[in-house]
């Protein structure tokens, strides 16, 4: 396993399940408790689990979503959070699931002890993937190269994944090897970010524990907010198209004034920013199209943002590697290691269901450069549509945030039934 960021820690919880013994290298020194690391650089900021992905991970690692509650991670269906959409605050509704809202670092470090724990897995920190081992004939991966403490080895395998995120080599190392290298899709957000922690009192949303404030297509900033532990309560802003967030306190607070809604804003005004401000820059969604490819070198495969990044705004990166995992672990349980078509195909609807959301989602807003085609305008025309109309409709809220929590897919929005309810809603009130 390449890589001890979630997708590599949840796909080694998979693959227990076949193989006696499972290595996690990563290039980091990594933290033996909640500490951000160097190969994490967005890892200060709000995240959160989307359902879909508690769900997950809970099936790869039973209890895990409720013991990350037990120690502070806030958590809620949709009743329990605040989400404004197209400048519209979402009615109360109830999907049946949870997400959870924490730091990268919490999360991370609630996941990695459990790999930790299990005696069949074996984290390698602070070394370093130098290239593949390939056979002669270049048809099968056999192991990796790997050095640490300057000095070089070879580590012998049955399965290679390639976990390493963004910046991925896999393109690199089979091209060396004679393959072609993936095609590249790119939708170019530029997100800049700023993230404050403020104390505040532990009823600072009267009882909600988390805001989530989207853009609008002709306001490209929104922001989150949620409960860390206590009296504290992590805030981020951003904006896209290459703006800037001011990370000084009062002028943060001045830009949170400018959001859709003024929930954030009104939370934090009187209270104390405490640590120094972070930030952080997101340059575009980028998927690598691996199922495409005409050949792939066996014993090897790709997963997380190492196929797909999406914009970080909707929180999808966590959960699509753990839903990854649990494609993994499933085929791996029929007793035969996945053949690379087979596994990127598998992967298939989960990458495109949230690239098509975020990409999407992306080209609402009028400062992103990207190709519209007649049904992106379509689509989006239809979701101003359906936001409006889940002001006042708990039960279209609920089926929308089913989608963004990539519980249902996109068409679900398509339901005649769904098409109905919303052309009621905004008819009645002109919209």
């Amino acid at each position: 396993m390449i890589g001890a960021g979630i997708a590599g820690l949840a796909i080694a919880g998979a693959l227990v399940d076949r193989f006696d013994r499972v290595t996690v290298i990563d290039r980091d020194g990594l933290p033996h408790d909640i500490g951000s690391r160097k190969g994490v650089p967005q890892d200060r900021h709000v995240h959160l689990l989307l359902p879909a992905g508690v769900d997950a991970l809970e099936e790869l690692f039973p209890g895990l979503p409720g013991e990350m509650v037990a120690a502070g991670a806030a958590c809620g269906d949709v009743d329990r959070i605040r989400v404004a959409l197209n400048g519209h605050r979402l009615a109360r509704g109830r999907t049946g699931h949870t997400a959870v809202f924490a730091s990268r670092p919490f999360i991370e470090a609630h996941v990695r002890r459990r790999v930790r724990d299990h005696p069949a897995i074996a984290i390698r920190e602070a070394s370093t993937v130098r290239g593949l081992v390939a056979t002669p004939d270049r048809r099968r991966i056999t192991g990796v190269r790997i050095s640490a403490s300057g000095t070089e080895q070879t580590l012998p395998a049955d399965l290679v994944v390639d976990c390493a995120g963004r910046g991925s080599r896999t393109p690199a190392w089979i091209a060396a090897l004679g393959y072609a290298p993936p095609a590249v899709e790119e939708l170019r957000v530029d997100v800049r970010y700023a993230t404050l922690t403020f104390v505040l009192p532990s009823e600072a949303l009267d009882g909600d524990r988390h805001v989530l404030v989207g853009p609008t297509p002709e306001g490209p900033h929104g922001g989150a907010m949620t409960h860390v532990g206590t009296d504290r309560w992590m805030v981020t802003l951003f904006a896209m198209g290459g703006k800037q967030v001011p990370m000084d306190p009062d002028a943060f607070q001045r830009f949170a004034r400018r959001l859709p809604i003024t929930d954030i804003h009104d939370a934090i005004r009187n209270g104390q920013a405490i640590a120094a401000p972070a930030g952080y820059r997101f340059a575009a969604n980028t998927r690598h199209r691996y199922e495409t490819l005409p050949a792939f070198p066996d014993g090897l495969l790709v997963a997380g943002d190492a196929v797909c990044s999406f914009n970080p705004i909707y929180g999808q990166g966590m959960t699509v590697a753990a839903l990854e995992a649990v494609t993994l672990r499933r085929l791996v349980r029929r007793r035969t290691l996945p053949a690379p078509h087979g596994w990127f195909d598998a992967i298939a609807p989960t990458v495109e269901a949230a690239w098509e959301l975020a990409t999407g989602a992306d080209l609402a807003i009028s400062c992103i450069d990207g190709r519209r085609t007649l049904l992106t305008r379509a689509v989006n025309r239809y979701l101003r549509r359906v936001h409006a109309a889940a002001r006042n409709d708990p039960v279209l809220a609920a089926g929308f945030m089913r989608v963004a929590g990539l519980l249902d897919p996109p068409r679900a929005l398509l339901h005649p039934a769904t098409v109905a309810r919303v052309l009621r809603r905004t008819l009645r009130v002109g919209s």
